[in-house]
């Protein structure tokens, strides 16, 4: 008997096995994360004064301070509350920002491709390719559950705390709450011009989905819109927290809202010539075609900003959005912190400066994994140019690979400094909005720290992509979150303040409020020539053709 799939279930294998290193990187990575914060917990409240209730108590301020990021903080006193708060909502933002980039890029990334027209050849609908790969990712998001699942069940073990129901119960939610942004990027890749600005707006959907639940209660008669964020019902179904509850009505809409959305984006396919938007503007030519010449185009890297302008347009405005909401709501936090001595804590640092100060250094920072995250994109398009032909294209110009390694750096800079302008607009309107002054120097080195992480990430990418284009989104994924994870664990376990150089988050410090140490600013340094030299020696060896 046959072992092969029947035809009906060929595409969702298909997609199955196309995410197969990203299923192990989401189980693997949420496994080590979780693994760490449950030991750590533990170690930490046994030095804390008070035990967990007087950990929980102290980090209550904080709390109310940052919901805008992450929200709801119950039971804090307890491993589950602790593990939901620090990592799992977290982990369910992050998960559903994939899920929603793969809904867009799963039809429009094939179509640009020019493979979806090789799968309607056999004989499938558009409905169905649209079915079918949506079963696929689901299939795909059940097993990240499981993986996630049994991390948080290791973890609860690790911590003394073992609840295997509740860490599965919460894992399968935050794969239904992800699914729900699966069928959201599916719908908007129907409507958008291209797959990349389909993801981009799918993105800013999610993200602004995701304040507003956390905040929702503050929106009088808008708070009725907290009905359609499917995080609304995530946190309804945390099942590690002790008498959160898990709501099982909550739980089944999800993957129905998900259903209803996928159908919707199988219609509007249906709809729409392959490789068009749904609407599309009609040309009018009102006078003789002229031959225009774009100075723009003269260079890659204004061509491809120039390409991708939807995209950055978008991150601004996120950035910019964010960082302002965060500024507007300084006296509400300092009010709170001025109760608690928590700045010290979170963030290390002299106590002689300002709540004030030290709330808007925290808002800053969040500049570096803006830029972090822009880089991935960017190494995510690099790879794409190279499956799609559009990397042999360029290479068969007079371009040189060591130019062309130049000009997409050159692009990760132009577009990194593109977006933290905006957010530091964002933050400088925010901060003035209630009467708040920013410091000009300490927002001169938040910057110029941003443009430096920028450089060392993206010469690392460059080196990646071309030394190993196939992996090189998931070791960037795992840098990145390896980083972040050093920061969390150096004050958790009292190391070497040290150590938290090493991390690219951690290197230049708190560069709103100090200067960067040399050492951190020679890590950065050395990472951007040692990946561009790496990049230029890989090159030689390397295929332009996928």
């Amino acid at each position: 008997m046959s072992s092969k799939p029947r035809p009906s279930l060929r595409l969702a294998a298909d997609t199955v096995r196309g995410h197969r290193r990203g299923i192990l990187g989401w189980i693997l990575g949420s496994a080590v994360a979780m693994t760490a914060i449950g030991a750590g917990f533990r170690s930490e409240t046994e030095r804390f004064t008070g035990g967990p209730k007087g950990m929980a108590d102290s980090m209550e301020a904080g709390v109310q301070a940052m919901r805008l990021l992450r929200w709801p903080g119950d039971r804090l006193d307890t491993l589950g509350g602790y593990l939901t708060y620090h990592n799992v909502t977290l982990l369910v933002l992050f998960l559903t920002l994939y899920a929603a980039v793969q809904g867009a890029t799963a039809v429009r990334g094939a179509e640009a491709g020019r493979s979806v027209e090789v799968i309607l050849a056999t004989g499938r609908t558009r409905e169905q390719v649209v079915r079918d790969r949506a079963l696929g990712f689901a299939t795909v998001l059940a097993l990240i559950g499981v993986g996630v699942g049994a991390g948080l069940a290791m973890a609860m073990a690790v911590g003394g705390d073992s609840d295997p129901v509740g860490s599965f119960a919460i894992a399968f939610a935050a794969a239904a709450c992800a699914f729900v942004g699966y069928g959201l990027g599916a719908v908007l890749a129907q409507l958008g011009v291209t797959a990349r600005s389909a993801s981009a707006l799918s993105a800013l959907i999610v993200v602004a989905l995701y304040l507003y639940t956390n905040v929702w209660d503050r929106f009088g008669p808008l708070s009725i819109l907290r009905f359609v964020s499917p995080f609304y019902y995530f946190t309804r179904c945390r099942g590690l927290v002790p008498g959160a509850g898990f709501d099982t009505m909550s739980f089944v809409g999800l993957p129905v809202a998900a259903a209803l959305l996928i159908g919707v984006a199988a219609r509007l396919f249906g709809r729409r010539d392959v490789g068009s938007p749904l609407w599309s503007p009609r040309l009018r030519h009102t006078k003789p075609l002229a031959r225009v010449q774009h100075p723009a185009l003269n260079r890659l890297w204004s061509a491809t900003l120039l390409r991708e302008r939807t995209g950055l347009a978008v991150w601004s405005a996120s950035a910019a959005a964010a960082l302002g909401l965060m500024a507007w709501l300084e006296p509400e936090v300092i009010d709170m912190w001025d109760k608690f001595d928590i700045t010290r804590r979170m963030l290390q640092v002299d106590p002689g400066f300002s709540a004030g100060s030290q709330y808007l250094g925290f808002v800053s920072e969040l500049t570096a994994p803006i830029a972090a995250a822009y880089v991935v994109t960017q190494a995510a398009s690099w790879v794409g140019d190279r499956e799609q032909g559009r990397l042999a294209l360029l290479l068969s110009t007079p371009l040189s690979w060591t130019a062309l390694i130049g000009q997409r750096l050159t692009t990760v800079l132009a577009g990194t400094v593109v977006i933290i302008a905006s957010a530091l607009a964002g933050l400088l309107i925010g901060a003035t909005v209630v009467d708040v002054g920013l410091d000009a120097a300490g927002t001169a080195r938040i910057a110029a720290s941003a443009l430096l992480l920028a450089a060392g990430l993206g010469a690392v990418a460059s080196w990646l992509v071309i030394w190993i284009p196939r992996f090189a989104v998931s070791a960037l994924a795992i840098v990145l979150g390896l980083s972040y994870l050093l920061t969390l664990l150096v004050p958790m376990f009292a190391w070497p303040s040290w150590i938290t150089k090493l991390s690219l988050f951690g290197a230049t410090g708190h560069p709103y409020l100090q200067t960067p140490s040399p050492g951190g600013l020679l890590f950065l340094s050395a990472l951007a020539v040692a990946g561009f030299l790496c990049a230029t020696v890989s090159a030689a060896r390397a295929r332009a053709i996928a």
